[in-house]
């Protein structure tokens, strides 16, 4: 089986360290492994220099050309949902922003044709952002939310050539071009509607090739194939996993290659958590942390402090007030 990864980056972000991390990580468990890297022309030309890392590590790169005006993300996403075309035989997709944590050799069931791990490793009612979804797939006109049972995550993908997994890349492509013109450029809604109208081709694989850590991944972890940092709703919050962090992929970028400390946590990526988190189960607290005035507050602390500071006290009399009179 293949391995492929597809990166869209410039000098602005993170997807290269990214990409290299988990190149790296893939590397330990997997040395022979045939790695197949997805770049687009600009991304190309940037491979040089303190950017020449993943070019190492990787198999193989191929570049493909994508239509003029679009922006980064819908780059990458074009590459993504087209990607089958450029392959030859089967494999398995991994998004950049993932940890490889052991040998990914494995011989799936042949009945799979497409096979990835519901999104947050749940079923979509069960799912914190079920009405977030539902709205944005109406939007596009797609009602088939309504009655869907499993919303699959895109992060891992595993892939079998077959004539019906090329019908499947097709469809998903043309969705997400028809997506993309609506103001969407994101791809599960166009991958999760593919899967409707070719009668559910997707197959659910085991939640350790997509243990989504920071989203009811833990049950997956001890043996978790594949870490997967960054989950739908964790987009502008901090990871839990020591290998994510800013100083870790600053460290990256600045040197050109990854620092002895970084490599040996890659070693050891199932403990490599921050020393500041918290396994949190209640209900309430969980309901509270996916709703609206979490995601305010929050905002407010990063963006407007003293705001939050005097919010912050007005709480705190509030709460000691009620404490005195035993509400």
């Amino acid at each position: 089986m293949k391995y492929v990864y597809v990166l869209v980056s410039g000098d602005t972000d993170f997807f290269y360290e990214q990409c290299y991390l988990s190149l790296a990580s893939l590397r330990i468990y997997n040395p022979t492994a045939e790695v197949i890297l997805l770049v687009d022309t600009e991304t190309k030309a940037g491979l040089s220099g303190r950017r020449s890392g993943c070019e190492k590590l990787a198999s193989s790169i191929i570049t493909v050309s994508s239509p003029n005006g679009l922006t980064r993300k819908e780059t990458s996403r074009f590459i993504k949902t087209s990607m089958r075309r450029y392959i030859e035989g089967n494999f398995l997709y991994i998004d950049c922003d993932t940890v490889i944590c052991g040998s990914l050799d494995c011989d799936f069931p042949e009945n799979i044709i497409i096979g990835a791990i519901p999104d947050c490793h749940v079923p979509l009612r069960e799912h914190h952002y079920y009405r977030q979804f539902v709205d944005e797939n109406l939007r596009l006109g797609f009602d088939f939310i309504l009655t869907c049972s499993n919303y699959y995550n895109g992060g891992i993908i595993y892939c079998k050539d077959t004539p019906e997994s090329h019908s499947f890349f097709e469809k998903w492509h043309a969705l997400w071009n028809i997506c993309r013109k609506e103001g969407n450029s994101q791809d599960m809604p166009s991958f999760n509607r593919a899967n409707y109208e070719l009668h559910n081709m997707i197959s659910e694989i085991g939640g350790e090739w997509n243990c989504q850590i920071s989203n009811n991944g833990l049950p997956f972890l001890h043996r978790a194939k594949i870490i997967h940092y960054f989950a739908t709703s964790l987009v502008y919050i901090t990871s839990p996993l020591l290998l994510a962090s800013e100083p870790a992929l600053l460290a990256i970028r600045n040197t050109g290659d990854i620092p002895s400390w970084l490599y040996q946590k890659l070693h050891d990526a199932k403990s490599a958590f921050e020393p500041r988190s918290r396994i949190i189960a209640d209900k309430d607290v969980l309901e509270l942390l996916d709703g609206s005035i979490f995601s305010m507050l929050r905002r407010l602390k990063k963006g407007h402090k003293s705001l939050f500071n005097t919010l912050e006290s007005m709480a705190y009399r509030l709460i000691s007030l009620l404490k005195k009179t035993k509400f």
